[in-house]
Order: C-alpha cells, then sequence, then structure tokens
C-alpha cells in the first residue's frame, strides 16, 4: 500500500490555516461540562436538601435525585445506618454518568475539548499527544467499552423516570398536572430521545446482521433505520436532554425552597 497523503498542518499546539472560529466549538462544549461537574458536585455533597416537593398529594422530584431509590419500600434504605452524604443521586448516577461518559458522541466532545486530540481538522496537536500517540482505548480508557452494558442500565433508569412523572398526576382531590408534571415530562421525553438515538442501540438493533431479508431480520432492518434517523441528532438530544436535568433540578429547588410556587390544575376529581 502506498503512504498516506501528509497533509500542510503548521506544526505548533494550536496553530493552524483555518481562518474560521474553530476553537469556539470545543471551547464552550469543555465550560459547559465543567460547569455540569461543578454544579453536580455542589448539589450532592454541599447542598443535598430540597430534592422534591410535594403539591396537594403528587410529588415533583429533580431529575438529578429521580429515582429517589431512599424513599422506595421495596429496599427500605432509609432503615440503613449510612451516613448523612448518602444520597439517592450518589446511589444512582452513576448509571447516567456511566452511560454519558462512555457515549461516542461524548468521547468526541472531551478528547477534543480536554485532550486536544484531536484539537480540530487541519489544527495542530500538542507536543505530548505525538510523543504518547495513539494506542487505542486502553488503561482508564478502556472503561469506554462498557458502554453497552450502561445502555442496559440506562433503560431501566428511564422507565422508572416515567413512572415518576405519573406521580405527579395524582393529587389528593383527583387527577391532574402540574408545572412539575411538565418539567419531569420534558425531561424524561429528552433523556428517551437520548437513549434511543444511541450509536449501541442502533447497532444493537439491526448492525449486527449481515442482511435484511424476512421475519425477524427485516423487522430488525426497520428497527435499525428508524434508529439511524435519530442517530443523526444524537448530539442534539445529548446537550438538551443533559440542560434540561438541570434546569429540572433549579426549579424543584426553587419550589422546595419556596422561592417560587407551582400551580396545581385538575382534571378528573375523586
Amino acid at each position: 500500500m502506498g503512504e498516506g497523503l501528509k497533509l500542510p498542518v503548521i506544526n505548533g499546539m494550536g496553530k493552524t490555516n483555518r481562518i474560521d472560529n474553530w476553537i469556539s466549538q470545543p471551547l464552550a462544549m469543555g465550560l459547559a461540562l465543567i460547569a455540569a461537574m461543578i454544579y453536580t458536585t455542589w448539589r450532592l455533597f454541599f447542598y443535598a436538601n430540597s430534592i422534591s416537593y410535594s403539591l396537594e398529594g403528587s410529588t415533583v422530584t429533580s431529575p438529578i435525585f429521580s429515582p429517589n431509590i431512599l424513599e422506595w419500600n421495596l429496599f427500605n434504605l432509609n432503615q440503613w445506618n449510612h451516613p448523612d452524604w448518602v444520597n439517592a443521586a450518589i446511589l444512582i448516577l452513576w448509571v447516567p454518568f456511566g452511560f454519558r461518559g462512555t457515549c461516542y458522541y461524548m468521547r468526541r466532545v472531551y478528547y477534543r475539548s480536554f485532550f486536544q486530540s484531536p484539537t480540530a481538522c487541519w489544527v495542530d496537536e500538542p507536543q505530548i499527544n505525538k510523543s504518547i500517540g495513539y494506542h487505542g482505548e486502553k488503561r482508564l480508557f478502556i472503561l469506554n467499552n462498557l458502554h453497552r452494558y450502561f445502555l442496559y442500565a440506562a433503560m431501566i433508569i428511564l422507565v422508572i423516570k416515567w413512572w415518576d412523572v405519573t406521580h405527579t398526576l395524582k393529587f389528593d382531590t383527583g387527577w391532574g398536572f402540574s408545572i412539575g408534571t411538565f418539567v419531569m415530562l420534558i425531561e424524561a421525553f429528552l433523556l428517551t430521545m437520548y437513549v434511543t438515538s444511541c450509536h449501541a442501540l442502533r447497532h444493537l438493533s439491526g448492525g449486527i446482521l449481515d442482511r435484511w431479508t424476512k421475519g425477524v431480520s427485516a423487522l430488525r432492518g426497520t428497527l435499525f433505520k428508524k434508529l439511524s434517523v435519530l442517530n443523526r441528532s444524537h448530539g442534539f438530544w445529548f446537550w438538551t436532554s443533559l440542560a434540561f436535568v438541570f434546569i429540572g433540578d433549579l426549579w424543584t429547588l426553587a419550589v422546595a425552597e419556596r422561592y417560587i410556587d407551582d400551580v396545581a390544575i385538575i382534571l378528573v376529581g375523586s
């Protein structure tokens, strides 16, 4: 085989002939992830209060702390002699963190934003990247190979989140909805779109088949094609679903702390 074409990239970290504002996207994405991590750390370890509120019998739970397994009678976790800093989010956030952290789109984001590998198309990398070279996803990055298993766990969390939405519909005086209902509904919807547009789910549906001819394989082929359409917007669903986790948490926190009030609309009285 012949040698590949070597592009005339200017040597030096961040050096390039590009005249567009190429640095804006990786910089904005990196700052967004840092802000998300700082906020999550503050919420989990320094302000783990007001994770939900009750409105005339219905319960609205913050997306960060949902599902609130500490309140499940199934496990009676509140009866355990656990440290004060242990809360529902600490017990379940490893699932969404693992799913998002090993996501194919997420890898692209943090490789470019934090490791500058690659910095951007036709932009030179730091010298240390050239010295180390690319050796595949080994050592710590071998955890990325667990993405499909985090997908299975995320699908369970997703079902529970939709179940939590139903808890906002039942009031002491009947059935209805509130602003909190829409907050949890939108968050569950965006997470659903993020999960169903996942590369791993798309591959699982029909990517391992040689052909889609008839029977089950034809059905899987149809599913593969539909998931492929969603997969084109995977990055959009990643960011919108992530953003609404914090929007939903701020709403829950504001209502629980009585900065603002929620409104219940009863459609069917008991």
